[in-house]
Order: structure tokens, then sequence, then C-alpha cells
């Protein structure tokens, strides 16, 4: 059987195309499975940058590129030693926005379960962004988090922070993110322009764990302000990026060496448990997790979706988020439409 995939390619910045590829089925190898996308959810930090011509995270060419890869599929073919997946099963994947793809065993994320459907599954990555923020900021029963920047990301932190069984405060200038945060359990969302209100709710204590999602050095400076001693700042934005000049020192001493704060990147997970089983939290077993708490309803993944959209208005759906029309969070986009 041959296929004619489509798949979506930004050419340069704001230059969104559609290319043909064909994939012959045929050319499976024992190792390969072939897939038809279902749904894919758009993760805007990553997309929406790469869209509007952001600087590029590490020393890569920038254009052209493949954009997505929160990918949910339907399994239509397997090779011969495939036999862990079965034709129409559903799996999750880093492939990007296409509507089909061949992928190796060993690429393949999760099994989704009958009870997740396609749309609430093809988050459950962009979930996992939070989750492991929670994991390495080591929150405990009744830790004072706050979370700073509730675009998708945070919000997604929020509802982790909560489920781990921390006090969450949020910050944000939006109404709508505010609102959603409040519904995933968030004890208190704060304005920018409240931050002496929080860290006087916090009292002399602060904030154990900080898990900031944004680029603004201001926001920066405020993730400094409200951490406490020996506490941890977990960050999934990219402080400064697109910015020219550093307003302050981000490093600064009466922070860092004072309070002896703790900074780490997150967002990365080892990809398997080891043979030892030392990695328990794990990319692929996080994923599981993830989806089990799907299907039991404890995390609702509709609160963080805008939409569902043809696939072929990707390119519409980057601008929606570009210009934040209605405080858009993520959509997702439909493959059969």
């Amino acid at each position: 059987m041959m296929i004619e995939a489509k798949v979506s390619k930004l050419l340069s910045p704001h230059e969104l195309v559609f290319e043909s590829e064909t994939i012959d089925e045929s050319t499976l190898i024992s190792d390969e499975i072939l897939c038809k996308t279902l749904i894919s959810a758009i993760s805007p930090g990553t997309e929406v940058a790469a869209y509007d011509g952001a600087p590029p995270l590490r020393p890569i060419k920038a254009y052209p590129r493949l954009v997505g890869y929160c990918n949910v599929a339907e399994i239509i073919a397997t090779g011969s030693s495939a036999s862990e997946y079965k034709v129409g099963q559903r799996i999750l994947t880093f492939s990007s926005h296409r509507s089909h793809f061949i992928a190796k065993n060993e690429e393949v994320l999760a099994i989704i379960p009958d009870g997740v459907s396609s749309q609430v599954a093809s988050t459950a990555y962009i979930y996992h962004l939070g989750y492991d923020a929670v994991l390495n900021a080591n929150i405990r029963y009744g830790s004072p988090v706050v979370v700073l920047g509730l675009g998708v990301i945070g919000l997604c932190a929020v509802s982790a922070s909560k489920m781990a069984g921390g006090k969450v405060y949020a910050i944000t200038n939006h109404d709508i993110p505010r609102r959603i945060a409040l519904k995933m359990g968030a004890n208190e969302v704060f304005s920018r322009n409240d931050i002496p209100v929080l860290k006087s709710l916090l009292g002399s204590r602060l904030a154990d764990a900080v898990i900031t999602t944004s680029n603004a050095w201001s926001d920066w400076e405020v993730a400094l302000d409200v951490a406490g001693m020996k506490g941890k700042i977990c960050i999934i934005g990219f402080p400064g990026r697109g910015s020219e000049d550093i307003p302050f020192n981000p490093l600064d001493s009466r922070y860092l060496y004072h309070k002896q704060l703790q900074l780490q990147a997150v967002g990365h997970a080892p990809e398997n448990n080891d043979s030892r089983h030392f990695l328990k939290f794990n990319e692929k077993d996080n994923l599981k997790f993830i989806l089990e708490e799907m299907d039991k309803k404890n995390i609702d993944p509709s609160l963080i979706i805008s939409g569902e959209k043809p696939w072929s208005e990707l390119g519409d759906v980057y601008k929606t988020l570009l210009t934040r029309d209605g405080s858009p969070l993520t959509f997702i986009l439909n493959w059969d439409q």
C-alpha cells in the first residue's frame, strides 16, 4: 500500500506549508510500525516561538523545520517483530504534525488506554512537563509552591503540584488562566502587581519551590524574590529568550547566596528505566502514569484545550496563539477532518 502523507513544515518564520511524503508499506522492516495520526496537540511555547522566529534554543539551523511532538496515532500495519504492538492500537509518540508516519518500536512512548480519548491523550506530554517540574522540586505534603506564568505548562504544573500535596499559589495577569488554575486546585492566584501580598501570605518561610515558565527577566526576579531559604527554582521557561539586555544581575548574591537557592532546569527525564530499575521516574513510565490518571479522571485536560481544529488550519491556530486573542491555551488538531 502506498500512502501520500501530509507533513507540516516551517520553511521560515510565518511560512508554514504542508508537504507530501510518499510512504510505502512494503518497506516496513521488522521493528517498525506504520501509523495514521488521529489527533496532535500543539505545544504553544515551542511551536509558536518557532513560527514567530524566536532565537533557537540550541545551536542548530533554525529552518526549515518540522513542528509538533504530541501525536496520538493508530497503528495500521506492523513489522514482523512488533509483537508488543497490534493493528488498531492507539499510541503516543513524538511524531510531528503529519497525517502518517513510520516509527520504530522503541519510539512508542505509551499505548493509550481504551478509556482515554485521543483528544485527551494528546496532551499527556504537556502534562509531563509540569509533572517533571514537580518531581524535581521535591514537593512534599504542605509545601508552599509558587507557579509563575500560567500558560499551558504552568497550568499543568499547578495541577501536578496540587496532586502532590502542595499549597499552590500562582502568578498571572490574565483572567482566564487565573480561573482555570483555581479549578485545578490553586489556593490563590495573584497578579504581578500583588507580589507583596503573596509574600505576606507566604510569611518568612516564603516558597519551598518556585516553578517558572516565563522568559521575562522581570519574572525571573520575582522567582528569586519569592523563593525561601534553601528553596528550589525549577525552570521550564527560558529566562531572557528574545531579550538583548539583562536589566539586573540574575545571580544576585542577596538572592542566590544569601538564601542558598538551588536552580534546576526541568522538563527532560530519562527515556527509560535502566536494567537495575534505578531510574524509576523515567519518561515512558511517567507518561503511562499520566494516562492512567487521565483514565481515572484525576486529570482533566479539557481545562487546557481551547479548541479542536482541522489539521489544515494549523497556520491560523499559530496566529491565534501568537496574538493571544481570548487568552487561548492550546489547541488540538484533528487529522480525520
